[in-house]
């Protein structure tokens, strides 16, 4: 495998422009200082009236809908929110008002050359993408998460920290991986699927279920299943 050390977000390393950070919760505090990293500077935001005028790592949060409806298109931001709907939403209402989604690359994140990252990822601390994975628009690939060789991740898909995928694995839209899970090679994840913490996952997993254990199994299905995400990830 030929690998680089990826420069920590895709974008012009000189440019005076902030980047705005869409999302003041945890997610958005770890994605915060992968942005700070690369020396960009950076424009706080979020939906909540209540944490407007609040600051995270230093930098006071302005409220999302106040300066989205003054910002001149072309501002480069990334939704730094957990939840797969909102980020997607974000992402989105931003970009339907001609504003760029980047992608955010820690540092210390290894990236094949031949991997392929969509706008709006974010690549966390240690995490390593092998060659030719493909990591879908809006997707996370959090802390210290290991994806091999040929894997392909949804859209706006989650692999929680310390995650390892073995090859050719392909995970749908919106699923997410719970902290600590293995799967293995050639394994499909469906869509919407939620994969509970420290699974062992050897068999395919359907759309738009709750599925855990060594070995995972399916427990719960679809509604379930998002309540769960939304509790876990404001």
């Amino acid at each position: 495998m030929t690998a680089h050390v990826a420069a920590p977000v895709h974008v012009a390393p000189v440019h005076a422009a902030p980047v705005h950070v869409i999302g003041a919760g945890g997610h958005g505090k770890v994605v915060l200082e992968s942005v700070l990293l690369s020396g960009r500077e950076v424009r706080v935001l979020d939906g909540s009236p209540t944490r407007a005028g609040q600051r995270l790592l230093g930098h006071e949060i302005a409220l999302e809908s106040e300066v989205l409806a003054g910002l001149a298109a072309g501002a480069e931001f990334v939704a730094a929110i957990g939840d797969a709907d909102a980020r997607r939403e974000t992402l989105e209402r931003w970009r339907s008002r001609g504003h760029r989604p980047v992608r955010v690359v820690h540092p210390s994140a290894v990236i094949s050359e031949s991997a392929r990252l969509e706008d709006g990822v974010c690549v966390l601390a240690t995490a390593v993408v092998q060659s030719e994975c493909r990591i879908g628009e809006g997707a996370i690939v959090n802390n210290g998460a290991t994806i091999d060789h040929d894997c392909d991740i949804g859209t706006y898909a989650h692999v929680c920290p310390g995650c390892h995928l073995a090859g050719a694995v392909r995970v749908g839209a919106r699923a997410w991986i719970g902290i600590g899970s293995a799967v293995r090679e050639g394994t499909v994840i469906g869509e919407g699927a939620l994969v509970g913490a420290g699974s062992v996952v050897v068999e395919d997993v359907p759309g738009g279920v709750t599925a855990f254990g060594c070995p995972c199994r399916v427990v719960t299905t679809t509604a379930a299943s998002e309540s769960r995400e939304r509790r876990h990830f404001p």
